[in-house]
């Protein structure tokens, strides 16, 4: 394993671009940190695919997780594929190193779920060959897999991950409690973490707290928040009881005890609080009756009631899932913002996005975000069939939008601007798909995605949203 820390970035840039075939232009870092400020990277839905070479899954099946990359690096298919796929081999490898030769030294590293790819076990069934060990094993050693290449790529950070949707060998939104798959996860993130003592809670429910990796007064909890999602099965366990339930009770134990201690906390999950803009848009009959919010109604207002008891103690919130770059603020019973929930945009294409990665400047005593610097794939047709991957940089938060910094307060005022002024609106739309050819904001339904920014209750969300309608 190479040690990051240990050679230039211009070194490591040389050494590792070539495996896929990248290409990220040299330049300077667009974020720079101060005295007091540090960087950190945030990665998301991926959806690896090991199943892009069919006549490799037999041999990946029988294989250790360190045989992998020498596997896929010995087939055929040497470049990533296009829209409407999620991310094999070669461009889960382009997406990390791109990430790794921006000139950028990263304090720690996130990873906001979706491990495995859509599809997975109907995939494995079909391709596994005569003697299969099982779609629990693979799925277990699919998601090692992306943490084995996370921590190779990033050997001298932290990581910090949650469990997605597609992150089980049940099958999608159906993560069973105290699982095979949990378990086979443990003790890897634990290690990742640096904080292996922590993760006593993570079989159970695939969630845990550990102190943060560079601020000594605060915490992340990294929930598991598939529980809280309106589809979410616990078929492949059905004596579990009610997980989201605990999950939640769990969380406010661990609100109050870091509270107690004079901390703060920011918390991990996939899916981000509020409404999805996209199903929304495209549901059927009164405005009302279409909404369609990502967490069931008890948990989505258990979870408010929470950041609204321990105001102060909890501003941010890190999520994926929509495969989009987008935000939502929760806001106290006064209108006042208290959380900046940020949801940063996929490497998987699948639903039409450009890949992308994200980097956050902060301050390493206030935990406060200053700024982000997101960078995407900007020629994935073209990489699809052979170009080199091209990685640039798409935009700077706070000088794209003229920000002070990245607060609730920021996000808050931005999200009235997006609302009332054309020129944020259409900064906003280009960016949502990470400049995609196919965006699903149009002149039309603007306002469903604008409204999910500042409205994450149901009452709240149809106020704004289905007003005239």
């Amino acid at each position: 394993m190479l040690n990051r820390t240990s050679l230039s970035l211009a070194a490591w840039a040389a050494m590792m671009l070539p495996l896929a075939g990248a290409h990220a232009q040299q330049t300077a870092a667009p974020l720079q940190p101060g005295p007091g400020e540090g960087l950190f990277l945030i990665v998301t839905d991926i959806h690896f695919d090991p199943f892009t070479e069919p006549s490799l899954v037999p041999k990946l099946d029988r294989s250790p997780v360190s045989d992998w990359s020498a596997i896929f690096k010995a087939g055929t298919g040497g470049n990533p594929r296009g829209y409407n796929h999620d991310a094999g081999y070669f461009l889960t490898r382009s997406a990390l190193e791109a990430a790794a030769a921006q000139n950028m030294t990263y304090d720690y590293v996130l990873y906001t779920g979706d491990y495995l790819s859509h599809d997975f076990n109907s995939k494995y069934q079909a391709l596994a060959g005569p003697s299969p060990q099982g779609h629990t094993s693979f799925a277990i050693k699919t998601a090692r897999y992306v943490s084995h290449l996370l921590s190779e790529t990033f050997a001298g950070s932290p990581i910090l991950g949650v469990m997605g949707n597609t992150d089980s060998a049940c099958g999608d939104y159906e993560i069973a409690p105290d699982s095979a798959f949990t378990a086979g996860l443990k003790d890897q993130w634990a290690a990742l973490s640096r904080q292996p003592d922590r993760f006593d809670r993570f079989r159970t429910g695939g969630y845990y707290k550990v102190a943060h990796p560079t601020l000594a007064d605060q915490d992340v909890i990294a929930l598991n928040n598939i529980f809280w999602t309106p589809r979410y099965s616990d078929r492949c366990n059905s004596g579990g009881g009610d997980p989201g339930g605990a999950m939640m009770t769990w969380l406010k134990k661990q609100l109050e005890q870091t509270r107690q201690e004079g901390r703060k906390a920011q918390i991990l999950l996939h899916v981000p609080p509020g409404f999805n803009a996209y199903s929304t848009v495209r549901g059927s009959g009164s405005c009302d009756s279409r909404l369609s919010p990502f967490w069931h109604e008890r948990y989505s207002k258990g979870f408010l009631d929470l950041m609204r008891e321990y105001s102060g103690i909890v501003d941010y919130t890190f999520s994926g899932h929509t495969h989009m770059d987008s935000f939502a603020i929760i806001n106290d019973t006064d209108g006042t913002p208290l959380v900046a929930s940020q949801i940063t945009p996929a490497v998987s294409p699948i639903f039409g996005n450009n890949p992308a990665f994200a980097v956050f400047l902060y301050n390493r005593t206030s935990g406060d975000l200053l700024d982000s610097a997101t960078f995407y794939l900007s020629n994935l047709a073209a990489a699809a069939q052979g170009a080199p991957p091209d990685w640039q940089l798409e935009y700077v938060y706070r000088s794209t939008y003229s920000l002070q910094d990245l607060s609730p307060a920021s996000r808050s005022a931005l999200a009235s601007r997006i609302k009332s002024d054309t020129l944020p609106r259409q900064q906003f739309t280009e960016l949502y798909a990470v400049k995609a050819p196919d965006n699903p904001i149009d002149s039309s339904n603007w306002q469903a995605y604008a409204c999910a920014q500042s409205a994450v209750s149901e009452d709240a969300y149809e106020a704004c949203y289905c007003a005239g309608k």
